[in-house]
């Protein structure tokens, strides 16, 4: 055989085995060196991971009426390697999901397995979608959030987002008790992505979230909201604010701002809206703040009610002269400065005290410090130390300016003022219990501190009855139950330069009832109405209108003239 034709034998063996041996090479890199690493690869190709939301828990006012449930909803995905036609899918779901198509059609060409297209869609829209028989869509049942009483209540309950996760109000402060533990299963599927029959494996189950009861009661909380929207519309003002509460307990009992939102829709309503301002916004609150000054100066018996004092009308403290709402040019008893609302007679009794006890005294009662309520987001005010008051500051802090403090630092000081001068922790969840019923966690009356005798409270508690039988919150009186209270109105602090704005003020009324054992203390706050602005006028009848339908409510018997 010639040389050539040895070649031509040999040569197909050769490429034969220099075949075999790429072949081998290759299934050596393959099943040797990167078999780890493919094998998952192939594991993932086959088995998906699913997570499940757990319902979450509901949430009840006081007397087990429910005001946060949950609903059934439906969740849109797409396995886009079974979706043939992406574009035409994505142009006949668009306007059933309210989305753009293209960018539909552009989740459609991502390189997964399964994904999301919208989440939480009505019955209605899963009907209409599924009318259309498209491929490599289907629905995945959840639970939604819904909150059948709609506004009301909203600040204290809150809203979840799209995963049920606590965003706002109780939903976020009990988040990690409402929210249970979600679950995760596994199913394998062909290499078309269908699942194999029999395969699902439960990897952790779910757990349910606990349920939450509000010490709310939805009834006093429905007179409220209804009460303070009729004064919103009235008084034209920008907003009103009202928070009642066990004097006794520190429970909160109705919680409300106009305007509000629906929880269901709340990313339809503006920042405004959604705020909890009785919590998370400061306000200067004007007299009702005098019965810190007036608590201070009993207290330590450098006055008493019996004691007089001239008020002239108006009173110069360094380059400021400050003036009485009316030129009383008489004396008055300091009983009657606090009934009648005098500043002149309120600074002049205050001089008699160092600034640092009047300062020790708000401090006392709660101010520039958090009350601990388990709301989010709540504010601590505004209170300066002593050492960096200006001449003017001190007096101005006897009346109310010159200090923030929120709706709810001052109806705390109102229930230490009457129960005796124990100043309390607000709460606004009662107790917390798993599905079965069973209690896990329960909020009980909780006394910070003493800030004055009982004495001195029942004093302040028949001197804030005179201001509604014959001083300044007499529009605050009724006919069959005993009222005490405070009237307010203060100035807004212009936020750009010095001073106040002009012409636009805040009027509030601060109140309990009955005097001789009080069920129930509270506060309106309307802020910038139109016209008539003073707290007696203002504040105070709308006060009263609440009382009188929440006095029955609360079975308190009518008291004889």
């Amino acid at each position: 055989m010639t040389r050539t034709g040895k070649i031509r034998v040999r040569l197909p063996i050769v490429l034969i085995l220099a075949g075999l041996g790429v072949i081998e090479a290759r299934l050596y890199h393959l099943q040797i060196i990167h078999h780890s690493e493919l094998a998952e690869q192939a594991r993932k190709e086959q088995v998906r991971v699913i997570k499940t939301l757990p319902k979450r828990g509901t949430i009840y006012d006081r007397n087990l009426e429910k005001l946060a449930i949950n609903v059934s909803s439906y969740s849109l995905y797409a396995r886009p390697k079974k979706i043939s036609q992406p574009e035409k899918v994505a142009h006949e779901l668009s306007p059933l999901l309210e989305m753009e198509s293209s960018t539909i059609n552009k989740k459609l060409k991502e390189k997964k397995v399964f994904l999301w297209l919208k989440r939480k869609l009505s019955s209605a829209q899963r009907e209409k979608i599924e009318e259309l028989h498209l491929p490599g869509i289907g629905f995945v049942e959840e639970s939604k959030r819904f909150y059948p009483q709609k506004e009301l209540a909203s600040h204290i309950l809150g809203f979840v987002g799209v995963d049920n996760q606590g965003l706002a109000g109780t939903e976020f402060s009990y988040d990690k008790e409402l929210k249970g533990q979600g679950g995760y299963f596994w199913v394998k599927e062909d290499a078309l992505g269908y699942e194999i029959p029999f395969t699902k494996r439960i990897l952790q189950p779910l757990i349910p979230g606990k349920d939450v009861i509000l010490t709310i009661d939805a009834i006093i909380q429905s007179i409220v909201e209804q009460e303070i929207s009729d004064a919103l519309l009235e008084t034209k003002a920008k907003s009103i604010e009202a928070l009642f509460m066990d004097p006794w307990t520190g429970e909160i009992l109705a919680l409300a701002n106009k305007p509000d939102y629906d929880p269901n829709h709340y990313f339809d309503y503006p920042a405004f809206a959604r705020r909890n301002r009785i919590v998370q916004s400061i306000y200067e609150p004007g007299s009702t703040f005098k019965l810190i000054t007036a608590s201070a100066l009993l207290e330590e018996k450098l006055i008493s009610l019996e004691d007089t004092i001239y008020c002239e009308g108006y009173i110069r403290v360094a380059d400021h002269i400050i003036h009485d709402w009316k030129e009383f040019n008489r004396d008055l008893t300091f009983a009657q400065i606090i009934q009648n609302s005098s500043d002149v007679g309120v600074i002049k009794a205050a001089s008699r005290m160092p600034k640092e006890t009047l300062y020790k005294y708000i401090c006392l009662f709660g101010f520039g410090k958090k009350t601990g309520v388990d709301l989010p987001g709540e504010e601590r005010g505004i209170i300066r130390p002593p050492s960096s008051w200006s001449l003017t500051d001190f007096p101005s802090i006897c009346i109310g300016q010159a200090v923030a403090v929120t709706p709810l630092q001052m109806v705390n000081f109102l229930c230490a003022l009457i129960n005796g001068g124990k100043l309390l922790k607000p709460y606004v969840v009662k107790y917390v219990c798993s599905p079965e019923g069973k209690i896990i966690k329960e909020n009980k009356p909780q006394v910070i501190r003493e800030v004055i005798s009982p004495s001195i409270s029942e004093k302040l508690k028949k001197v804030l009855a005179e201001v509604v039988n014959h001083g300044t919150g007499t529009k605050a009186k009724l006919r069959d139950y005993s009222i005490g209270g405070k009237t307010g109105t203060a100035q807004i602090p212009a936020l750009d330069r010095r001073g106040y704005l002009q012409d636009r003020y805040i009027a509030s009324f601060m109140g309990f009832a009955p005097v001789g054992s009080p069920r129930i203390a509270g506060i309106v706050i309307v802020k910038e109405p139109t016209g008539v602005y003073w707290g007696g006028e203002v504040a105070a009848p709308l006060f009263a209108r609440i009382m009188k339908r929440i006095m029955p409510y609360l079975n308190v018997a009518p008291e004889e003239s």
